[in-house]
């Protein structure tokens, strides 16, 4: 009873700032599993769809992902200086982050429009002898949903900029009603367009491209029309956008912090780019397993994120006011809380594996594979719940460098290559392709909580100086 006694308030003012944000990932995931299962549905006994809208999202996030990535530095620093009161350079930490932020969508769009060229070659590749034939359709329609994809970039880096600052000052709920207004806007875009209701074409895969797109220009539209418009937050908006407010030094200072997340993001997310293209040389209904596996992963992971990014906000506070000694029940409460969630969804995976894949897909053999798959994905929730956290910790600790060595062994060094050992020279096929990351994600999660552990001990030494 004491220990419980103990944490409830830690866990009280985690999810006061954390239910917001699980609301707005339980919305993005909902339209993640609505993407998946329409366009699914949409193609039936065939799986070519889901497989186009699979591969074209892997080729598109690991650029996307690495850019939102860098956003996820100013989170921290505003935090710290919010606690300090020093609402000059919170304003200087807005205005440089978003032209920061927006000249990185731009970057990020050329960038992905030059990656276009990569797709046939890619489909050239996987051609080869011995694999299935379907993969060069899969190419063929994923080219066009990518194709709008590419477009929403800009806007969801302004979104993210306005976001994150808005997380610094500990304020999650604008997000939220955001994330799910569009979230909404999307599943009804994905009805009309894929399906082709109220007169509108049918469009198939590529519509559910154009419902999201349209909908994260409302989102970015509709935050930053509310924070500005909205006079509680006049303070941060006032003389904004004056000459003496940009600052190469506090460029800097953003980038210093964001740059080893987003490392952190692209490492993780080049893992799974690498896996989803080595699950193509397995069929189209390895891939269409993988996408739902995918899925059911970020259903676990995204609430983790959100108990994280609460976690980052209240040890970036903690570190602007120094009060070392909240850090260590901080952190446990947020381990806590994020390990009994991993937990119970791992246990609901294994129970409903063969439930679960008749969501998105009506084909024998995708429920088959993803079935088996559901099993793999159950066995690492518990270190993808300590990495992730532990990582968000040290983001609002601001101590980010000592994550890409770490990334860099564990997915670059480690999960790639026991992946395909695994998948092709030991048969295990698309479920070694998963074992691959419970390895890798081990790794990380145990060298990160390390890293947790070793910051604690010398704040709380700190005090007694």
């Amino acid at each position: 009873m004491k220990f419980i006694k103990t944490y409830i308030p830690f866990y009280k003012e985690n999810l006061r700032l954390a239910l917001p944000v699980i609301l707005s990932q339980v919305g993005q995931i909902t339209v993640q599993l609505a993407d998946t299962a329409m366009v699914g549905q949409y193609g039936g006994d065939d799986p070519t769809p889901l497989a186009a809208v699979s591969f074209a999202t892997n080729f598109f996030y690991i650029i996307f992902i690495t850019a939102m990535g860098l956003t996820f530095g100013l989170t921290p620093l505003v935090g710290e200086h919010f606690s300090q009161g020093n609402t000059k350079y919170m304003r200087r930490l807005l205005l440089n982050g978003t032209l920061l932020f927006t000249g990185i969508g731009v970057l990020a769009t050329i960038l992905l429009f030059a990656t276009r060229s990569l797709f046939p070659i890619m489909g050239k590749l996987m051609l080869g002898d011995g694999n299935d034939a379907s993969i060069g359709a899969v190419i063929e329609l994923a080219l066009p949903y990518f194709n709008t994809l590419i477009w929403s970039v800009i806007p969801v880096m302004i979104w993210g900029s306005v976001k994150q600052f808005l997380e610094g000052v500990g304020n999650t709920r604008i997000a939220m009603v955001t994330i799910i207004s569009a979230n909404s806007l999307n599943i009804l875009l994905n009805w009309l367009l894929i399906y082709g209701k109220c007169g509108l074409p049918e469009m198939g895969a590529v519509g559910a491209g154009y419902a999201t797109l349209i909908s994260r220009i409302f989102q970015c539209a509709m935050l930053v029309g509310y924070f500005f418009l909205t006079p509680r937050f006049k303070q941060y908006t006032q003389h904004l956008f004056t000459l003496s407010k940009l600052s190469l030094k506090t460029t800097y200072n953003i980038l210093k912090v964001g740059t080893p997340i987003a490392f952190h993001m692209l490492m993780e997310a080049s893992a799974f780019f690498v896996a989803g293209i080595l699950v193509l040389a397995f069929g189209a209904a390895s891939v269409s397993a993988y996408q739902i596996g995918v899925n059911m992963m970020n259903v676990t992971f995204m609430i983790v994120v959100a108990i994280g990014s609460a976690t980052t906000i209240l040890c970036s506070y903690i570190y602007g006011r120094k009060t070392y000694s909240r850090l260590r029940h901080t952190v446990n409460a947020s381990y806590q809380m994020g390990l009994m969630w991993n937990i119970s969804i791992a246990i609901l995976f294994v129970l409903l594996r063969y439930q679960i894949p008749t969501l998105f897909t009506s084909s024998p053999e995708v429920i088959a594979i993803t079935a088996n798959m559901l099993i793999f994905i159950a066995l690492f929730q518990l270190s993808d719940c300590m990495q992730a956290i532990s990582i968000s910790i040290l983001r609002g600790l601001q101590d980010v460098k000592i994550i890409m060595p770490i990334v860099v062994l564990s997915y670059v060094v480690i999960n790639i290559p026991v992946a395909y050992f695994l998948a092709f020279n030991c048969g295990l096929k698309a479920d070694g392709l998963i074992i691959g990351f419970i390895v890798g994600i081990t790794v990380c999660a145990i060298l990160t909580s390390l890293r947790v552990r070793r910051n604690i001990r010398k704040m709380e030494l700190s005090m007694g100086k």
